[in-house]
């Protein structure tokens, strides 16, 4: 598959990374990157052919892409989706980290079908252009809702997920959206919650790796989880709710000298971990 124009709405880590597996498989012949401003930083910025700026930039960076990634917060995808769909006549995905609200705003667009919902399974704390990489996406899952999208459209998407090295993952949006919330909302309150926790009760002088490492994603950046958070609340609360309650069983049964069932649940985590190579 050798794409026209592959154009990347919102040059950051992901759109970053995209474009340098584009750069690096040779899967178009052309790749624009949609901005607000052409960062300074290079070689990173320099990786697209052009950038386009300005309204009139964008308008023609749509029209002319055969593939359009957009890689910008969900509530952003929302907003932009529609009208997008009207402006390319190329396929579009997106890599939002929730699925249900971005479908939902499509359900009954005319160009529904040229439409792919997308999501990989990859990031950096830092985010941002200057931490994107060509390896962001290998060996890890890039989730791929198809329902309503044609043929042709998935073929073009699933070429670009191909390309970077990742296992396409195909769910439901809102299977995607009860697992993520499992898989990466919850870990990203627990991490916060235990940061937190661990200051205000004067702990941090004892932290070692184990802390640190299961602290790493703590905080993350407040407009991408306000999104996150905004558009999956029911499935994390949910979530949350359910692991709470057993916690609280742990914390009841442990204050009481009961340490077997917290025994029990590191057997049974032992147990689901994969062999070492």
């Amino acid at each position: 598959m050798t794409l026209s124009q592959l154009t990347v709405y919102g040059a950051g880590l992901i759109g970053g990374s995209v474009a340098l597996v584009a750069r690096k498989t040779g899967i178009c012949k052309r790749l624009v990157a949609i901005d607000v401003e052409r960062p300074t930083s290079r070689p990173l910025a320099d990786v697209f052919d052009d950038w386009a700026i300005s309204g009139a930039e964008q308008q023609r960076a749509l029209k002319q892409a055969e593939l359009t990634v957009l890689c910008v917060p969900v509530r952003a995808v929302v907003a932009l989706l529609p009208s997008l769909l009207r402006q390319t006549t190329g396929t579009v995905t997106d890599c939002g980290s929730t699925k249900v609200a971005i479908v939902d705003a499509v359900k009954n667009h005319p160009e529904r079908t040229r439409f792919v919902a997308g999501h990989p399974m990859a990031g950096h704390p830092e985010g941002g252009l200057t931490n994107a990489s060509q390896d962001l996406f290998a060996k890890r899952r890039w989730i791929i809702c198809k329902e309503g999208s044609s043929a042709s459209a998935l073929t073009a998407v699933e070429g670009l997920v191909s390309a970077s090295g990742a296992e396409i993952v195909h769910l439901s949006a809102a299977e995607h959206d009860a697992s993520v919330a499992w898989t990466s909302h919850v870990p990203q309150v627990l991490a916060s919650a235990l940061s937190v926790y661990v200051h205000k009760n004067q702990a941090a002088r004892a932290a070692g790796p184990a802390f640190a490492s299961a602290t790493r994603v703590a905080g993350g950046a407040a407009a991408m989880w306000s999104d996150i958070f905004g558009t999956n609340a029911p499935a994390v609360g949910g979530a949350l709710v359910e692991l709470g309650r057993a916690l609280a069983d742990l914390g009841h049964q442990l204050e009481a000298g009961n340490v077997d069932p917290t025994l029990d649940l590191l057997a049974q985590a032992r147990a689901l971990r994969p062999p070492r190579a």
